[in-house]
């Protein structure tokens, strides 16, 4: 069961990135081709999100050690939106009938409806890594 609970959610984030590239593009931040190309362009972002964010989004953060610290760590809002339109354009790179008008709006629109969306659902988003521990029957929380 929880398999497919994952993968329900990894559907679900997919789905909410497709409604955050569809509204983009209803905007003009960005253009595809057609359905198809929207479903590669979702596939793409989804596979590098969970592949090549995380390296991108941690070369990102040791170069800004130094604003991070200067900042109190809210200089961190910028890198994560930096290393997402990275990742917007290595897609725009990727692919053939997807293209990128204004990065920074486009990217600032995918994320705050993806954003939105799942968290509206209550989707939780996968990082395995982060599991909590099997909890065994009849555990309590005492407060």
């Amino acid at each position: 069961m929880g398999t497919q609970r994952r993968l329900l959610g990894v559907l679900l984030e997919w789905l909410s990135l497709a409604l955050g590239i569809f509204v983009a593009s209803q905007w003009g931040l960005l253009s595809y081709r057609d359905p198809l190309t929207l479903a590669a362009v979702v596939l793409t972002l989804g596979v590098l999100n969970s592949f090549v964010r995380p390296l991108v989004l941690g070369v990102f953060l040791i170069v800004s050690l130094p604003v991070l610290i200067l900042t109190l760590g809210l200089a961190y809002y910028l890198v994560v939106f930096l290393a997402n339109g990275t990742v917007l354009y290595l897609a725009d790179q990727l692919l053939e009938g997807f293209a990128i008008g204004r990065w920074a709006l486009a990217t600032l629109c995918i994320s705050l409806v993806s954003w939105l969306l799942t968290s509206a659902l209550g989707i939780e988003q996968v990082k395995p890594w982060r599991r909590p521990p099997p909890r065994a029957k009849g555990d309590a929380i005492d407060v």
